[in-house]
């Protein structure tokens, strides 16, 4: 081999090897870029991801290994700052909650979803506070190679989470999509809870939240822990309004009616004439011999009466109402005096029936055996009262108004399982027409399983 033979293979040799390290380094390069945009568009909270993975997932009940490939490596690297970050997102998600729940919005058996910035933390504050069905959706958003680009689909199903809880908002190159993702998962009813950083007023806060919901609405703005929280409401569909609550597995009062459901009677949009006769009572089709106790109640009574409450529901009901321990709940307490001798009658003061009507010294609760029933309202706990009086033993029948209170009664009731105490319900309608939203009440309770009647009254 000659030297010019030698130099060439030397020049080859070392142009192959300048070109592959050249691709190399252009390979590189662009996994750095696509990094640098996972880490832009996700935020402070990747280093949060990367340090304290292991503090906030540990005890989240999920297997470590699943959320963060090599999360102990790197929590040893910024030890220093993932349990700061950790504990300051859970005291964020505790905030939110507890400001929700003063609110009357949330309940502890909401199944929960945490998206996005610090969910791993938000996980475990909600099991902390007691949530027992919370999911955290950690690698939101994430680059798809496949797609090449960022992808903002929740990987859950349509209308499956009850409580939804995220920070990304103003940290998203595309907020509608996951505005509309939030929305697309939660359940009829369902909250969605949007914080995000303070950008002046409220309003300001709030308008690219509103004006992205196409089946939501907002029903609480505030600041929290240095954000601005914005809550919507997705809205019930119809024929939806009860099916949202999963109740217990072994409501007996369901267990026992949907059976014979078949036997009720049709719902109509007019009063017919003569309807009494036409109900199908309850205890026609079911032995209830074994029973402990008949009990009535009557909520909202005087909104109604034309005539003596015992002289026109009683008679028509198929058992002797002598054996009903019957309890009348009111705000009427005028109404409720000319009773107060009636054997076997209890009357029980619910202010909250008025409405806004202010109230100060009322009868709180009147009764046959009462030596002073006149005492200082301290409110009136309905779904307590009811825990309280009924027991698993005793036949229920519950009646009231088919109202906007009345339909608050009966979400209280499906979304703490109260409603599985209730053997038989009757809404009186107020009107000789049902409206057509009333109609697809009766029909959602019916179908969930509640043995639910229209009562026309004297109307």
């Amino acid at each position: 081999m000659d030297f010019k033979t030698f130099n060439l293979m030397i020049f080859h040799g070392s142009l192959g090897r300048r070109v592959l390290l050249r691709a190399f380094m252009v390979a590189a390069a662009l996994w750095v870029v696509a990094l640098l945009q996972i880490i832009s568009e996700a935020g402070p909270d990747i280093l949060y991801t990367l340090s304290a993975s292991a503090s906030c997932a540990i005890g989240t009940g999920s297997p470590t290994s699943t959320i963060f490939p090599g999360k102990f490596l790197f929590s040893k690297v910024w030890s220093s700052f993932g349990p700061v970050q950790c504990e300051e997102n859970k005291n964020l998600t505790a905030s939110v909650v507890k400001e929700l729940m003063e609110k009357q919005i949330l309940s502890y058996n909401a199944k929960a979803l945490c998206v996005g910035e610090g969910s791993m933390s938000a996980v475990r504050a909600l099991r902390d506070l007691g949530f027992s069905d919370v999911t955290g959706a950690y690698r939101h958003p994430c680059f798809s190679l496949k797609q090449k680009k960022f992808v903002y689909e929740l990987d859950y199903e349509d209308n499956s989470y009850d409580f939804v809880i995220s920070r990304d908002l103003d940290k998203v190159s595309a907020p509608a999509m996951l505005v509309l993702e939030v929305e697309r998962v939660l359940t009829p009813g369902g909250i969605g809870s949007m914080l995000v950083g303070r950008s002046g007023s409220l309003i300001r806060s709030v308008t690219p939240v509103s004006s992205l919901l196409k089946a939501s609405s907002v029903v609480h703005v505030d600041y929290v822990n240095g954000f601005a929280l914005i809550v919507f409401k997705k809205k019930l569909k119809n024929g939806t309004y009860f099916e949202q609550y999963r109740l217990p597995a072994d409501c007996r009062s369901m267990a026992n009616t949907k059976p014979i459901l078949d036997n009720i009677e049709p719902l109509l949009e007019k009063r017919p004439v003569g309807f009494e006769k036409t109900i199908a009572y309850l205890p026609e089709f079911v032995n209830i011999s074994h029973k402990q106790r008949l009990v009535y109640i009557d909520v909202g009574a005087s909104e109604h009466l034309n005539s003596n409450v015992t002289d026109w529901f009683l008679p028509s009901y198929p058992l002797d109402r002598k054996a009903f321990h019957v309890y009348f709940i009111d705000h009427n307490t005028s109404v409720m005096l000319s009773y107060v001798n009636k054997p076997g009658i209890n009357f029980v003061y619910y202010p909250s029936l008025a409405g806004n009507r202010a109230t100060s010294n009322s009868k709180a609760s009147i009764g046959s055996d009462d030596s002073d029933p006149y005492v200082e309202d301290e409110g009136f706990d309905f779904l307590l009262w009811i825990k309280e009086t009924v027991q698993n033993a005793d036949f229920v029948v519950l009646k009231m108004n088919a109202g906007e209170v009345e339909l608050k009664i009966l979400s209280d009731l499906f979304e703490s399982g109260t409603i599985c105490s209730i053997d038989e319900l009757f809404l009186h309608c107020s009107n000789r027409a049902v409206n057509r939203d009333w109609m697809d009440i009766f029909k959602s309770l019916r179908g969930t399983g509640v043995y639910v009647h229209q009562w026309w009254g004297d109307q």
